[in-house]
Order: structure tokens, then sequence, then C-alpha cells
């Protein structure tokens, strides 16, 4: 496949891969150590949520529906009334991107080229490794990674969380409004709900 990918495929990676609110009184902080390690453990979630990416040369908004199921992902992105639908699938071996138009593409495992791949294709860097384990709001375990003040900084990507909430069967809070910045790139994530373990 030449050229770019369509932007909500691309999002869709992002959280492979916006919205403001008041962050309720009492609500939990992030978790604990301990927590940090439970969490990044766990196999079976299920997250819905709006994303919001800006970068040097673009900018757009989108919904998403993002499963993790015994080390398989499964994530929808839609742009506003439907517009710029996209399926993500990944496992170990495979990324598969269909956006109903044109054949699928699919990226074989390993995928250390993959972020420079895109970044030539859309304009902005993708963390695609790492977003599993940030979205869950914990470093990826396989890198070093920097303690901030209201994060991490992992990758050369600065990882900032301002909301958590309690989740029934997670071992700590889990976050609901997080933003990644990377030079002129900065993605805003805003998690609507979060659901730990199966149906």
């Amino acid at each position: 496949m030449t050229g770019r990918l369509p932007r909500y495929a691309a999002l869709g990676l992002l959280l492979l891969l916006a919205g403001c609110r008041t962050l309720p009184e009492g609500a939990p902080a992030g978790p604990s150590t301990a927590e940090q390690a439970a969490i990044a453990l766990l196999a079976d979630w299920h997250a819905r949520g709006r994303v919001a990416v800006h970068s040097a040369t673009d900018g757009f908004n989108a919904s998403f529906d993002w499963r993790e199921t015994a080390g398989r992902s499964e994530l929808d992105v839609r742009g506003p009334l439907g517009a710029g639908a996209a399926h993500i699938s990944r496992s170990d071996e495979l990324i598969r991107i269909d956006t109903g138009s044109g054949a699928p593409l699919d990226i074989a495992a390993p995928f250390a080229s993959l972020e420079p791949e895109l970044t030539a294709r859309l304009g902005f860097p993708l963390p695609v490794d790492s977003l599993r384990y940030w979205v869950l709001g914990v470093p990826a375990p396989a890198e070093a990674s920097e303690p901030l003040a209201a994060g991490f900084r992992q990758g050369g990507w600065e990882v900032s969380f301002s909301a958590f909430a309690a989740v029934p069967g997670a071992p700590g809070p889990l976050p609901v409004r997080l933003a990644l910045t990377r030079g002129p790139t900065r993605i805003r994530v805003l998690v609507s709900s979060w659901q730990v373990g199966g149906p």
C-alpha cells in the first residue's frame, strides 16, 4: 500500500492504538507501584471513549471502542457521524487495518520499523508498541521509563494523566483522561467507560 493511510485508521493504531470535564471530588489518584505491576498484566479489558490528535500539519477527533482479550486487540474507530470508520486488529504476529475501502493493510511482526514507516506516511509519529500499556496508565514493561509529576516519559513521549477512576475488577485505578506529547504531536484520550474481565 502506498501513500498515506486514512487518518482514522492511523488513529486506531494509536489506541492499539477529546473532551473536557472536571475531575470529581474524591476521585482516586493514580495507581501505586504494586498496582501498576498488576495492571500491566491485565489481559482482558474493554475501553470506550474519544481521542483527539493534533500534529504540526493536521488535527482530527474520533470515537473509539477497544477490546483486549488474551493478547489480541480489536479496535473500532469512527469519525463524526460515522465518517472514516476503521477496524484494527492485532495479534503477536500481525496488525490488520481495514477501512472498508480497498484491501486491508497487513503488517507482520516484528513491528520494530512500524513507527518510522507510519511517521513517513502520516506526518506524525505513532507509539504503537507502547499504547496498549499507556492507555492502562502504566509504562510499557519492555522499555526504560522516567517518572514525571503527572505520569512518565518513555520512548521519547511524555505521557501525562489528569483523571483516574476506580474500575470493578481492576487491581488499581485506571485513567479516564490522558495526554501523549512528542514534539509537535499531542494526543488526548478521554475514556468514557472501562470494563475489566469478561462480560
